[in-house]
């Protein structure tokens, strides 16, 4: 259970449903026991007189004045029984007509009261009075019962209905501390909306204007943010920069290694201009993404329709001398969760490659559904099969490679491999010149 919510109401409403059932239990408690001591008191008074009219004789035979008795002992199963035991006889009340009170087991001390409940006649339910005593010296002892079948009858009935108006209210109470949980945890919730929509790219901080116990979490999260984009922005900044700043030493040396005093050293010469290329190389591979990534927005996300038109426009102005068609097939209006900078690296540099060698058409092919599935080919003259093999083996760098596909396709590989995604290259079976074929799983963010 990791949602705080779920938490709170799971707590929260297990001590609501305790509490309910606990007062339950006091409520049915104290109205059965206030019902019993009521019960209790009328059968006590009543065995108070009947034994004030009970005549014990000198034979130790009880009588009994049934003129003193009152009416409800005389109507048959009126549910108000007495049962008089004495060693000689005993005496019973006409209400029980010809059934007896099964009280006999009960072993009964003497001057002690007890209270049982036992079956009666007509299945009634019967709370019954019981005592022992003596009476001029004779042991008498003396049951008094009421039917207390209607009441029993009547607690189940409020019994049901106040677990029904509980349960209601339990269910009412819940709904009413779920939705006051949400509204405490509105805070939280807007937090979570605000980091799914800077994942999607769609802003760039946290609100800050959030509640004492959230704010110091926003806070950092926003300082954090800024401070990745900043190095970020610095780190890409900085290499564009040593790059720009290489290329002129590195062309006053390329133009010393043309001096006829290294020429007459024809090793030295040639290692010079080996190294000289290299990091020429290295310098056309920073600026390059320098120059496709354009401006630097840390932390926005690419959108596929509006990126590629912009690396569409600035390639057909570099390349207007060629007059290439570019074939570019892509959803409509759809922002994919990557890197827009490394997006336009990744595909600015196959764009370039295709443009570059290129003779008349460049297909641009995009699919979005659980990844980002992107097609560059072209039909200019393509690399041999195994040369392909080799550049996709694992531990060869493309740049440093001779072909003329390299210096790019060593920035898309690279980011390919940083995302954790499939890279192919072959021939175009349509246009027959080089295709080069990526996929970079994601979560798609699309608007239609």
């Amino acid at each position: 259970m990791k949602s705080i919510q779920a938490r709170l109401g799971f707590g929260l409403g297990i001590t609501i449903a305790i509490l309910f059932i606990l007062q339950w239990l006091v409520v049915n408690y104290t109205i059965r026991h206030i019902t019993d001591e009521i019960f209790e008191t009328r059968l006590q008074h009543d065995t108070d007189s009947l034994l004030a009219a009970l005549v014990v004789l000198e034979s130790g035979k009880i009588t009994l004045p049934f003129a003193s008795v009152s009416d409800v002992y005389h109507r048959p199963f009126s549910g108000h029984y007495f049962k008089i035991d004495s060693p000689v006889n005993a005496i019973r009340s006409r209400s029980l007509w010809d059934t007896d009170l099964k009280v006999e087991h009960f072993d009964m001390k003497m001057g002690d009261v007890y209270y049982h409940h036992l079956d009666g006649p007509l299945n009634q339910s019967l709370l019954v009075y019981g005592i022992k005593i003596k009476k001029r010296g004779k042991v008498i002892n003396v049951h008094v019962a009421h039917d207390v079948t209607d009441f029993e009858r009547d607690m189940i009935e409020l019994q049901i209905s106040y677990a029904t108006i509980s349960l209601l209210a339990l269910i009412i109470l819940l709904f009413l501390q779920n939705a006051t949980i949400r509204r405490g945890l509105e805070p939280v919730a807007t937090a979570q909306k605000q980091l799914s929509a800077m994942q999607r790219g769609e802003i760039k901080l946290l609100d800050e204007n959030a509640p004492t116990e959230v704010k110091p979490m926003v806070h950092e999260i926003n300082r954090l943010v800024n401070l990745l984009s900043q190095r970020i922005e610095r780190s890409r900044n900085a290499l564009g920069n040593l790059a720009h700043a290489l290329k002129s030493p590195l062309t006053v040396i390329n133009n010393m290694a043309e001096t006829s005093e290294l020429k007459q050293h024809p090793e030295m010469n040639q290692t010079l201009l080996q190294q000289t290329k290299y990091m020429q190389q290295l310098i056309e591979r920073e600026l390059k993404r320098a120059r496709l990534a354009g401006v630097s927005e840390p932390g926005k996300h690419f959108n596929l329709t509006n990126d590629i038109d912009q690396l569409v426009t600035m390639l057909e102005s570099i390349y207007r001398s060629k007059d290439l068609a570019l074939d570019i097939d892509v959803p409509s209006d759809c922002t994919c969760p990557l890197d827009r900078e490394d997006m336009m690296e990744l595909i600015g540099n196959l764009l370039d490659n295709a443009c570059k060698n290129a003779n008349r058409m460049v297909r641009f092919t995009a699919i979005v559904n659980e990844q980002l599935i992107v097609r560059v080919e072209d039909d200019g003259p393509g690399v041999e099969d195994e040369k392909i093999d080799e550049l996709l083996k694992r531990g060869v760098r493309i740049d440093e490679s001779t072909l003329g596909h390299g210096l790019g396709l060593a920035i898309v590989k690279d980011a390919v491999k940083h995302y954790r995604g499939r890279l192919e290259m072959g021939r175009s079976k349509d246009l027959g010149g080089f295709s080069v074929t990526f996929a970079l799983p994601l979560i798609v963010n699309s608007h239609s």
